[in-house]
């Protein structure tokens, strides 16, 4: 089925499903979501004893610099690196230079692969380390000291452990390694990975594991959405003595771990983040003109002193419900029938802070005859075959696909619908949408307003899912 509007597919998002923007004094059937199968259970699966690093002297990295003035810890910024690595072994860990301190980890790992697993074990390991003053990041930092979880199916631990790293009492080394033994296609949930994940960093800040399957610091995957627990819990050191007790004996006493108020001595507390991002259209440009039907790849670049969540599109004052949470900030294929259209994104922090950009209006002008698809003059010359001039807006005669309009079948309606009724086909469409019944249903049946056609959203199914605190 043919349908004169715009439509799209985000870089990050899979195409699932189709929804019209309508008018107050239209109503869609309503779409019934077929119940989903029941999620398989998770295999059972440990993270590994944390190792402990061996002695070292004269450690240079850092000279006990606390990265923040409320917390002992050196390092306060999480790298979580899915796209993949190669460790080499050296003399102690350094995460700006892929250098482990176990020959045990040095190997090349393969990249986490791409989908919405990924933005949500990002967004699930940020929900599990909010109350604490740290920054979270799947952007290698440019300098500065950081610990690095590489997020990656490259096991080096064998079937059953998701993950491992040092075990580094006070933040000795402050540039640690740790890894995470997951994919974007493996058996786990995007909460069970980012538990694996805040783990296996949290030991690389003296944290062991506790016997309490409600504590991240559980060794064994109970599924869930653990948090660090505000509880004096039994250590369970796996057969070997506890590491790093003059740590847990601040707070609890021996033999016991407080989670949660170790990691507010290393790192102090969450501050508000009352910066707002930056964001701004960068393709297409305020008044560029194209022919008609026009495919045009719309970007933005958006920015934030901590880290952009997500970019929502706007197209005519509409989100398009596509965000995108990677950069580069991009939708591509965006098709364009004749008409005046203005974009504009929308960025948000994980506080969350929002900004919307400034709207970029382009228009979409009837090809002349003769002609390739592509931009048009913006001369306002007049057509050399008819004498008239473009057209720039109000009419909506073409097609996503560049294909001439078919010819009326005999026996077809043809009153005057401005070009703007879908065909009877409506196998394209979910359930109950485009069907029978005038001008209630979701067949987009009513006039575009002046100026800009109707718009079509392809949106995903299965989002991200932000976690939320028990």
């Amino acid at each position: 089925m043919i349908l004169p509007f715009a439509a799209f597919r985000s870089q990050s998002v899979a195409v699932a499903a189709g929804v019209c923007l309508l008018t107050p004094s239209a109503f869609a059937a309503p779409f019934v979501q077929p119940t989903a199968a029941p999620e398989a259970p998770e295999p059972a699966a440990w993270r590994a004893t944390p190792m402990v690093p061996p002695a070292q002297d004269g450690l240079d990295l850092a000279d006990r610099t606390r990265a923040t003035a409320a917390g002992h810890a050196q390092a306060n910024v999480f790298f979580l690196n899915y796209d993949g690595v190669t460790l080499q072994q050296g003399g102690q860990d350094n995460s700006a230079t892929n250098t482990t301190v176990f020959a045990e980890f040095a190997a090349n790992f393969q990249p986490y692969g791409a989908g919405n697993k990924r933005t949500a074990s990002l967004q699930a390991v940020k929900s599990d380390w909010a109350p604490y003053d740290v920054t979270i990041t799947d952007v290698r930092p440019g300098g500065g000291l950081y610990t690095m979880c590489v997020n990656s199916p490259t096991n080096v631990f064998g079937g059953g452990v998701l993950g491992v790293a040092p075990l580094d009492c006070n933040d000795n080394m402050a540039a640690n390694i740790v890894l995470a033994f997951h994919s974007a296609n493996d058996q786990f949930s995007a909460a069970t990975q980012a538990t694996t994940m805040s783990q296996e960093i949290a030991h690389a800040y003296g944290l062991e594991h506790v016997n309490q399957p409600n504590d991240i610091m559980n060794p064994y995957n109970a599924g869930g959405d653990p948090s660090f627990l505000d509880q004096c819990l039994n250590l369970d050191g796996g057969g070997n003595p506890i590491q790093c007790g003059a740590q847990h004996n601040q707070f609890c006493n021996n033999g016991q771990q407080n989670s949660h108020q170790e990691l507010l001595w290393l790192f102090g507390s969450a501050t508000p983040d009352a910066a707002p991002p930056s964001v701004t259209i960068t393709n297409p440009k305020n008044g560029d003109q194209f022919v008609a039907p026009a495919t045009i790849t719309i970007t933005a670049e958006a920015n934030d002193n901590i880290g952009v969540a997500e970019v929502n599109l706007f197209i005519d004052g509409a989100n398009q419900g596509v965000p995108d949470s990677t950069p580069p900030y991009q939708w591509s294929d965006a098709a364009f029938p004749e008409g005046t259209y203005c974009v504009a994104a929308q960025a948000i922090d994980d506080e969350p802070n929002s900004t919307m950009s400034a709207e970029v209006c382009f228009s979409v002008v009837k090809q002349n005859e003769g002609t390739t698809t592509g931009p048009s003059s913006t001369s306002g010359e007049p057509d050399p075959t008819t004498g008239e001039p473009p057209t720039t807006g109000g009419e909506t005669g073409g097609l996503e696909t560049g294909e001439p309009e078919p010819e009326p079948e005999p026996g077809s309606d043809s009153g005057d619908d401005g070009g703007l009724l879908p065909s009877s086909d409506s196998s394209a469409l979910p359930p109950g949408f485009g069907q029978d019944g005038g001008d209630t249903g979701c067949g987009c049946a009513q006039p575009a307003r002046p100026g800009a056609a109707g718009l079509l959203v392809l949106v995903a199914l299965g989002l991200v899912r932000r976690r939320r605190r028990g």
